[in-house]
């Protein structure tokens, strides 16, 4: 009586291990992206926003350059809006006009992701243009 499997056997299930990940690794590195994808696009929001409140405030947009940003709004001595976004995956920026900008951390990935600070328009730096 002989244990064990035949070389057919182990052929067959490392096949279908390979269809399997064929399907899933695809769809693996597709959430990766969303899920990068989303935190730029929530980060410079909030770089946005905060942007937003300092031009109400002082008439003119935060300087150009990277986080944190601080924004006292009510002129009491504290900041009521602070923005310290994480950078394992981006770095952060703003032009000081119209703009902020998430780059992906060299080994991420290579797209750079723009939100116009007016319009709120977000997209990656190729396909937005100008801001209004």
């Amino acid at each position: 009586m002989k244990r064990g499997f035949t070389l057919i056997e182990l052929l067959i299930v490392i096949v279908i291990i390979g269809i399997l990940a064929a399907v899933a690794l695809p769809r693996y590195f597709a959430n990766i992206e969303n899920a990068r994808r989303a935190e730029a696009q929530s980060t410079l929001g909030a770089m946005r926003e905060a942007d937003m409140a300092n031009f109400a405030k002082t008439g003119s947009h935060i300087a150009a350059g990277a986080p944190p940003f601080s924004v006292d709004v009510d002129s009491d001595g504290t900041a009521d809006i602070s923005i310290s976004p994480n950078t394992t995956n981006f770095t952060w920026a703003t032009n000081g006009t119209d703009k902020v900008t998430a780059t992906f951390v060299a080994g991420k990935g290579t797209v750079t992701y723009v939100m116009c600070i007016d319009s709120g328009r977000f997209n990656t730096t190729g396909l937005i243009g100008a801001c209004p």
